[in-house]
């Protein structure tokens, strides 16, 4: 189905999320899009972004930081669906444009040369802590109790090597765009843990409320 937003869907967004500055409303907005299986909607909000950007470093940084923000998500709502919404993503970027060309040179940042196994456990497990405070290690051990070799992926893999990546999105804001793609996931319990875990990463109650209400709006299809 195809997803048709206008203008004033934009605007109530923004109006229900204004504790979220500047692009980080627009890249919870993009992971509650992905996340609910919208992709047509991510790159319709890529757009809006990029035609609020005056400076071209500027719209390469969104743009880069929109990407990552799925990258990271993916962890969370699913390859197939972080594969649809970069499809769309890249499809709002003008072909052989200035900001084309800015994209294809972006370092890669999960190269071989930045990856090893130990690094990556004790980056996930750095995460891991902040996240869940003095529950890390319950959280852990039950994990470990329903299978540990997903104990392993969820530390190494998601915390380590995919969240815990900040070079273009902070640990703050990553959770705040962890509890954007949570919400049409339906998933209570680990919305309620990745909205404590953004508060302890220092959002305020405002912006986690926010993301809240953005992502239920993204989440909404117009008739």
């Amino acid at each position: 189905m195809d997803d048709c937003i206008a203008a004033c869907d934009f605007d109530a967004w923004e109006g229900a999320a204004e504790a979220l500055a500047g692009g980080l409303l627009h890249l919870v907005a993009v992971a509650a899009a992905a996340s609910a299986n919208r992709p047509n909607a991510v790159g319709h909000i890529t757009q809006r972004r990029l035609q609020q950007l005056d400076q071209p470093s500027g719209r390469t940084d969104f743009v880069l930081q929109a990407r990552e923000t799925v990258v990271k998500m993916s962890s969370l709502m699913g390859m197939p669906r972080a594969i649809n919404a970069l499809h769309s993503l890249a499809a709002a970027v003008p072909q052989d444009s200035d900001l084309a060309r800015e994209l294809a040179a972006a370092p890669v940042l999960r190269g071989d040369a930045d990856y090893s196994h130990a690094r990556m456990r004790a980056r996930g497990l750095e995460l891991f802590s902040a996240i869940y405070g003095r529950h890390a290690a319950t959280v852990e051990d039950r994990l470990h109790a329903l299978c540990p070799d997903l104990a392993e992926v969820i530390v190494v893999d998601s915390y380590g090597r995919l969240l815990g990546e900040t070079r273009r999105l902070s640990a703050r804001d990553t959770e705040l765009c962890a509890v954007g793609c949570l919400v049409p996931l339906d998933v209570p319990a680990q919305l309620k843990s990745h909205c404590l875990g953004a508060s302890r990463l220092g959002a305020s109650d405002a912006m986690v409320q926010a993301a809240i209400r953005l992502a239920r709006l993204v989440c909404t299809r117009r008739p």
